[in-house]
């Protein structure tokens, strides 16, 4: 499964959906918004910690979503 597949179907669902988790990380915009349509919030520590790393411009739109 992608990272677009995993989004999509929590994204379908309407849910969080925490063992997809590490599939949608591998993805900076996926992360990005999987925090912000479905958690609507500060992504769980490990994703939120490799958004950090990236570094680029989705990264700084997660920062200003989660101020």
């Amino acid at each position: 499964m992608t990272p677009q597949e995993a989004y999509y179907k929590a994204y379908n669902l309407g849910l969080r959906i925490p063992k997809l988790e590490p599939i949608i990380s591998k993805d900076v915009f996926y992360s990005y918004l999987y925090a912000k349509d479905i958690i609507k919030g500060r992504l769980p520590d490990f994703m939120h910690n490799q958004m950090i790393l990236e570094n680029n411009e989705y990264t700084k739109y997660y920062i200003e979503f989660i101020k």
